[in-house]
């Protein structure tokens, strides 16, 4: 049974105005490095997140820390300095 008062997605996020967002942005090397950047960042923090909990119990979840250990070592390796 689905509920009535489900929103429409695209009054929560519209695929279109976003790529035409993304398209006007990427015309400006400095907004798409911030751009680029924010994701980064944003993910890395997100993964950090991640790995607080995984700590918790890190004998149970050793590999997974390292997973998670190597893929912010990564995302690191992604964020672009502006030149």
């Amino acid at each position: 049974m689905q509920s009535h008062n489900v929103p429409d997605p695209c009054t929560i996020l519209c695929l279109e105005e976003l790529e035409k967002k993304a398209r006007r942005l990427a015309n400006s090397t400095k907004t798409t490095i911030a751009a680029g950047n924010s994701v980064v960042i944003f993910t890395m923090l997100l993964l950090e997140e991640v790995l607080e909990q995984l700590a918790l119990d890190p004998i149970t979840n050793l590999a997974s820390i390292i997973v998670v250990s190597n893929s912010i070592a990564n995302l690191n390796t992604s964020v672009q300095i502006d030149p």
